[in-house]
């Protein structure tokens, strides 16, 4: 019933299953977007996600329907949307291919690559990944 937009750091969302099991479903940072689904399909969506904060986290929030109403009024704002939605896509579309590799080290590999470019810091000693993970 809200949309959400990350201005600071860094935020895990994922879901919890009926098994119990919680499964990251993306790793959001500065000017990302989630709580949209709702906005798109025009009734209360049936998932349920838990978003946890990695990082010191700054947010803009609105309802759904006052962002809805934005858009009808201003066509820049509907773009806006998009490209974060665009954005999440290809997230979405790395973290499967990344996945998908048959053997743990490309697994880990892939995924430290994408950590690296998404969240990671530049030093004189390397890239530094600011995050705690599990």
């Amino acid at each position: 019933e809200r949309v959400y937009l990350i201005r600071r750091g860094a935020v895990r969302l994922s879901r919890v299953y009926e098994s119990g099991e919680e499964i990251t479903v993306a790793l959001l940072r500065e000017n990302s977007l989630f709580g949209v689904l709702s906005l798109l399909t025009g009734h209360r969506s049936d998932r349920f996600y838990h978003a946890i904060a990695f990082t010191r986290v700054e947010m803009i929030t609105a309802p759904a329907n006052s962002v809805l109403r934005a858009i009808e009024e201003d066509a820049s704002v509907g773009l806006l949307l998009l490209q974060g939605l665009s954005s999440r896509i290809l997230q979405t579309e790395t973290m499967i291919e990344t996945l998908t590799h048959r053997d743990m080290s490309s697994r880990l590999v892939s995924f430290l690559m994408v950590l690296c470019r998404d969240f990671g810091v530049a030093s004189g000693k390397g890239i530094t990944i600011d995050l705690r993970l599990s």
